[in-house]
């Protein structure tokens, strides 16, 4: 992912894959804040009217968002983001629970200056994104930032090129469980698993990330445990 895109789309005479780029970075973004829902489908002709785009760029940005595992095509029905049943659900939250767990382990051991200094931010950051909920906000900004956060603590890059090529699609769910819940619950869990792995406690940091995912899956109204 490039990065949040700028608010206006590539001038025309720009190269096409910078157009491409652009607006796949608008999809990915408005599927992992929700804005678009699991299984509802992405109309090319909604995307032409919104920003001007040629077929080409559009179909390109699609395919790129397929390519990643967001979204999947269906003959003669486009492209729609992908729904899990919830039995994948639960398999794809068991995968995520066994690399956060793992990397709270890492980051709790390391306990890096540069984590330790972020921590902080980090919470204002997430209980903005809360603020924004309970004022009604439909697609608050948490774009990842909890694991991201917690990747870079972990200093285990591997860990971190599974988990871009993995987990990115456990972020739709993760939103969609603080937005139904408004995070009652799970504010305090997201501070305590930041604060256990600030102290450099490593079985409860790893207690922490576990009690985190299990509550998301309770949120998603996802029976069955971890």
């Amino acid at each position: 992912m490039s990065g949040k895109p700028p608010g206006t789309p590539p001038s025309a005479d720009a190269a096409r894959f910078s157009r491409t780029e652009w607006l796949a970075d608008i999809l990915r973004e408005r599927i992992l804040n929700g804005t678009y829902a699991p299984g509802e489908r992405i109309r090319e002709i909604q995307l032409r009217n919104e920003f001007g785009f040629s077929n080409g760029p559009i179909r390109e940005a699609l395919q790129a968002i397929v390519a990643e595992g967001l979204a999947e095509r269906a003959p003669w029905h486009g492209v729609s983001i992908k729904q899990l049943d919830e039995g994948q659900l639960l398999e794809l939250f068991q995968l995520r629970l066994a690399l956060l767990e793992y990397a709270a382990e890492l980051a709790a051991r390391n306990r890096s200056k540069d984590a330790l200094d972020k921590a902080a931010v980090l919470k204002t950051e997430m209980d903005a994104g809360f603020s924004e909920i309970d004022r009604g906000g439909q697609h608050p900004s948490f774009n990842g930032k909890l694991s991201q956060w917690l990747l870079t603590a972990a200093g285990n890059r591997m860990m971190r090129e599974v988990w871009d090529k993995t987990m990115h699609q456990t972020l739709i769910y993760v939103n969609a469980s603080l937005l139904r819940s408004h995070g009652r619950k799970s504010r305090a869990l997201i501070h305590a698993l930041i604060d256990t792995i600030c102290k450099g406690d490593v079985m409860a940091a790893r207690q922490a990330a576990r009690d985190l995912t299990q509550q998301t899956l309770v949120d998603l109204g996802i029976k069955g445990t971890l």
